[in-house]
């Protein structure tokens, strides 16, 4: 009997998890304790029926599992986890868990993620710089129709204030933005008309510089209608004035449409001469404001990407020396962040695209307008000048475009779209491993009832006080019912014992897929984020050398006596 009851030795890969075998001495005292009392068979199945025992031929019944319930909510990094994890630890090994510890090798990877998310911080902290230089933090104009409309009034009467301020000024070189001032006021004389510029650059607000230019664009453009439309009337008076000379009206007539014709002469002279003057000041908006500010923002953008560079470059580096996790087991807060960091992800490459799109759009509408404006002054001086320095403005924003339009950014796009694929891989596996971890649990539970319930009656019997008149055969039936107990329970703690190492296998399943798919995914993308950082930055310092050579050339063509006097002095010396 002893040698029947005796539990078989733990497997080698077995936690020593001793809440799941609370009981593990009973069976030795049962096989040890003479029995002195004796119990009828109807006293065993009302004992039975009491603390709820099955019969023998339902103990080998499969335990329902607990399902996995699914994840609805997400928490905000992965990283949060580690305290909650270390709380979880102290739990566990109160109840008696031990694990086997990884060995400490090159870096850990829950302290090496650490180390980036400071990268990244140092990477966003840059980008700081180009944000104020483009006034992302200011309120924003409404896109609406009527909202332009008053914006739009509003630049007209601030373009109205600029030229009688600018009139009075006693120096002809001295402007509006030559005060290099960073808050300027301007408006109407109301104060509820008054608009406050918190300007992003030192070389002025770009977004308002914008829409001057659009205003004075708007103005030109009516300018040039309403010019057009009095050529025309123009025309048709020229063409009566003839007809009426052939047919011989009468000279009231005659002079009456040549006063007319003079009055319209005179209008369309003011319309060119307003249009000139219009067009002259564009142009110094483009030359004193709109370019220092762009030059201005290629400084931030190469000041911003040559820290991304490095701070990439050192991600890699700490990632690939990535070797080993300290996580234990996997709860439903890892499986939830795990969720999140594939969210994130996606919202890392949806950015990333949205941001190389943007900053095409915007130097493609630039660029557009640049030289839609160059070209007529082209067009309007090519019969006095033969050669043509484009201004150093436009040259800058063609090699911006061709060089924008060379970067892979969809290699970027790939990197990060694997590594989705790599997290969510890994949370099919955690998920895995907890639905097994609930199933070990709900087993443990139900082999801790079931011994206690054996102890019980167990305990029952023995403290019965029955009549010696019990027959031996009762005491022999209630013994081998007892032995059919033990013997389902040892066949049930074999069970969990199997469940257990399976528990194991899954746990060390997923820290090995945790630290290979995480420092897989994530050195490809730091990769290809470190070579895409590098050929921008690369890409704003080729663009201000190149707009530098440029702004050289077209002062010398501009300026034909510079060239002259640097070529007289040499012959001089």
């Amino acid at each position: 009997m002893e040698s029947e009851s005796a539990p078989p030795p733990p497997p080698p890969l077995s936690y020593g998890w001793d809440f799941f075998n609370p009981f593990g001495s009973i069976e030795h005292e049962l096989s040890n304790t003479r029995v002195h009392r004796r119990s009828s068979e109807d006293d065993l199945r009302v004992v039975r029926e009491e603390e709820g025992i099955p019969d023998l031929e339902e103990d080998l019944g499969v335990v329902a599992e607990p399902p996995v319930l699914a994840v609805e909510e997400a928490v905000p990094s992965v990283l949060a986890v580690k305290e909650e994890e270390e709380e979880e630890e102290v739990v566990v090994k109160e109840k008696g868990l031990t694990v086997v510890e990884t060995p400490a090798r090159a870096r850990e990877l829950v302290e090496s993620l650490r180390d980036v998310g400071d990268h990244f911080m140092r990477a966003y902290d840059s980008g700081k710089e180009v944000g104020r230089m483009l006034e992302a933090t200011s309120v924003q104009y409404q896109s609406g129709l009527d909202e332009i409309k008053e914006n739009s009034s509003k630049i007209v009467h601030a373009i109205a204030w600029h030229r009688s301020s600018s009139s009075s000024l006693s120096s002809p070189n001295k402007n509006y933005l030559e005060s290099n001032l960073k808050d300027v006021t301007w408006g109407e004389t109301k104060s509820d008309d008054i608009l406050f510029i918190d300007c992003g650059m030192i070389s002025g607000s770009h977004s308002m510089t914008l829409d001057r230019l659009y205003a004075w664009e708007k103005k030109l453009y009516h300018e040039v209608k309403a010019g057009e439309r009095t050529r025309r009337t123009y025309e048709q008076k020229m063409s009566q004035l003839r007809n009426q000379e052939t047919k011989g009206v009468e000279q009231r007539s005659l002079d009456k449409t040549r006063a007319i014709i003079r009055d319209l002469h005179t209008r369309i002279w003011v319309a060119i001469r307003s249009a000139d003057s219009i067009s002259i000041r564009i142009q110094k908006l483009r030359d004193e404001e709109l370019h220092p500010q762009l030059t201005e923002l290629l400084h931030g953008l190469l000041k911003t990407w040559k820290i991304m560079w490095e701070s990439h470059q050192t991600q890699y580096q700490i990632i690939s020396e990535v070797q080993s996790f300290s996580g234990k087991f996997c709860t439903d807060l890892h499986h939830k962040a795990t969720l999140q960091l594939e969210i994130e992800l996606q919202n890392w490459r949806t950015s990333f695209f949205e941001w190389v799109s943007a900053q095409k759009a915007y130097v493609k509408a630039l660029h557009g307008w640049l030289s839609t404006f160059i070209i007529s002054d082209l067009k309007y001086n090519s019969r006095s000048m033969p050669a043509f320095a484009p201004p150093a403005l436009l040259v800058i924003c063609g090699d911006w475009l061709l060089a924008l339009e060379k970067l892979q950014d969809k290699d970027v796009g790939y990197a990060m779209k694997s590594l989705g694929r790599e997290v969510r891989a890994l949370w099919v596996q955690q998920g895995e491993e907890i639905q097994q971890k609930r199933k070990v649990e709900s087993l443990a539970k139900e082999l801790d009832r079931r011994v206690r319930a054996l102890q019980r009656v167990e305990n029952r019997i023995l403290e019965s006080k029955l009549s010696d008149s019990k027959t031996e055969g009762d005491l022999k039936h209630r013994v081998e019912y007892l032995a059919a107990r033990k013997e389902l329970i040892e066949l049930f703690r074999k069970r969990l014992d199997n469940d257990k190492v399976k528990h194991l296998e899954l746990v060390q399943e997923t820290q090995k897929a945790t630290v290979e798919k995480l420092r897989v995914g994530l050195m490809e993308v730091f990769e290809v984020m470190s070579e895409f950082a590098r050929c921008s930055s690369g890409v704003y310092e080729e663009v201000l050398e190149e707009g530098e050579k440029a702004r050289v050339a077209f002062d010398r063509y501009d300026n034909p006596s510079i060239e002259a006097g640097q070529v007289s002095s040499s012959d001089a010396g």
